[in-house]
């Protein structure tokens, strides 16, 4: 077997706009005392042995690019030439949110810095101070970790002789050499950002509440379980979440007089998710099947059926699970209040609770069983909720073996426990990767990117022989995002069966 040596040696760039430079000098020092890939910053030439190299070159031969967000970026026509051809080019790109100077504002990026930076959770550097510097490094050098492996916290940056002499050798193997061990160290660990669904079984009940006020009618639920209800769809942004009561009995206490109800009405508390004041709220209620007025004999019994209705501003649940039950904008337990007036002018209320049952999510333990796996054929699971329409997103990856004993490994992409989207890998498709990837020079690329493609991004992840040894997931939702690279054992799931 030959071997070829190239020059080239990767490292890590920092692109920022020259107002940032006082903070960022102090990141790169951070860096480079606590991981051994090189740091390219132009005002040390980038790392010493690229000392007349050029900003593209400086990009071109990067395995990462961190970016130094404030509006003077995105203003900069450099840094815009640099991050748009890092994009280009599908670098990992960490951005670092710095923000502006004037601190009573609050500046997000936008124009092309938006559109680029659009799938990326960015670390918040807006408020890091002499005490909280180290800790914001820190989570910085997390994401490099994720993103590169644990070999670039194995000692600090050698000299730069000893880089010269360390340069990259690139094996030339037969075709034969289809599959081969890494030894490359690879984290499966998770790096998660954002809120999780809460699936557990509720810990509250709802509480009884008795009849409160003065008018002689007293409102006593006899339901046994709230019903909701959301409208199928959305008009003008809009829908109602409707709750109801399937047996409310309105009581006249009074023994000498009849009474009738003149005003019927309900309210439902919010709470503020800013700083979680509460507020009641008017909604609509009305009788079921009967629109007359209540009118009540002394000492008598009424019996009804009411529905509240809740207007939201949203989108209802996208399937019956999710619309049977308060809508996840509505706080839980939801308290609804039910109001009376009578012909005397003297009011009743009666305030009732309702609390969702958890969601059937997926998770690990009920996919392997609804798809009836081993969990030792199981390589990965990842997934990411959106609590905003409380979705999981998830990807399940496994090693199976068909009858005639030929060994895939199948990907599972889904949002629920009933549709699945369900690629495979054979041993001549991931040949075909690491011939593309050889061919191209890369060592990562892009795959299942037509499977929710919105919300999963995939990267199929080869060693410096351009090997397939991972595969990075992405998972971003409206309010989270989970990053996990899955170390992939492919000589071990192919050798099982097959004799290289």
């Amino acid at each position: 077997m030959t071997t070829k040596r190239t020059s080239m040696t990767k490292h890590i760039m920092l692109s920022y706009q020259r107002n940032s430079s006082n903070i960022v000098l102090k990141v790169y020092d951070y860096l480079t005392k606590n991981q051994s890939i090189p740091i390219w910053m132009d005002v040390y030439g980038g790392t010493i042995e690229y000392l007349t190299t050029s900003l593209a070159e400086g990009v071109e031969n990067c395995c990462l690019i961190i970016c130094f967000l404030t509006p003077e970026y995105q203003a900069s026509v450099y840094c815009k030439k640099e991050l748009t051809y890092a994009s280009e080019l599908q670098k990992p790109i960490i951005s670092c949110l710095l923000g502006s100077n004037d601190k009573t504002t609050k500046w997000k990026p936008s124009q092309w810095l938006g559109l680029t930076i659009a799938d990326l959770l960015y670390l918040n550097f807006t408020k890091v101070n002499d005490d909280n510097f180290d800790e914001k490094c820190q989570e910085l050098l997390d994401k490099i970790q994720l993103i590169l492996g644990n070999n670039c916290l194995s000692s600090p940056p050698p000299s730069s002789s000893s880089q010269q002499q360390s340069d990259i050798i690139v094996k030339e193997e037969s075709d034969d050499d289809e599959f081969e061990t890494t030894s490359s160290s690879i984290l499966p660990s998770i790096i998660h950002e954002g809120p999780q669904i809460n699936d557990d079984i509720p810990t509250v009940t709802p509480q009884i509440h008795s009849n409160e006020g003065d008018s002689f009618i007293h409102l006593i639920n006899q339901s046994s379980e709230i019903e909701c209800n959301q409208d199928l769809y959305a008009r003008n942004g809009q829908f109602f979440n409707s709750f109801t009561l399937s047996r409310l009995i309105f009581h006249n206490t009074n023994t000498e007089h009849a009474i009738s109800i003149l005003k019927l009405s309900a309210e439902y508390e919010q709470i503020s998710s800013e700083d979680g004041s509460k507020e009641w709220k008017s909604c609509q209620i009305k009788q079921n099947n009967n629109d007359e007025i209540i009118n009540l004999d002394p000492n008598k019994l009424f019996l009804c059926s009411l529905t509240i209705q809740i207007q939201i501003t949203g989108t209802p649940g996208i399937d019956n699970q999710h619309r049977l039950r308060a809508h996840p904008l509505l706080p839980q337990p939801l308290r609804i209040r039910i109001q009376i007036e009578d012909t005397q002018m003297k009011h009743s209320n009666l305030l009732i609770e309702q609390i969702n049952q958890p969601l059937n999510l997926p998770t690990l333990e009920k996919l392997i069983d609804k798809l009836h796996l081993s969990s030792s054929t199981i390589l990965g699971f990842v997934s990411t909720d959106d609590c905003s329409i409380e979705i999981r997103y998830f990807v399940l990856i496994y090693s199976i073996n068909d009858d005639e004993k030929n060994s895939f490994i199948k990907f599972t992409f889904g949002c629920d426990l009933s549709c699945f989207r369900s690629p495979t890998w054979d041993k001549q498709f991931i040949k075909t990767l690491q011939k593309r990837a050889k061919k191209e020079h890369r060592f990562e690329l892009i795959v299942h990117e037509d499977i929710f493609d919105s919300f999963i991004h995939c990267l199929a992840l080869f060693n410096e022989n351009f090997k397939l040894h991972a595969i990075r997931i992405t998972i971003k939702t409206k309010t989270s995002q989970t990053i996990q690279i899955i170390p992939l054992p492919i000589q071990q799931i192919f050798a099982e069966y097959d004799i290289f």
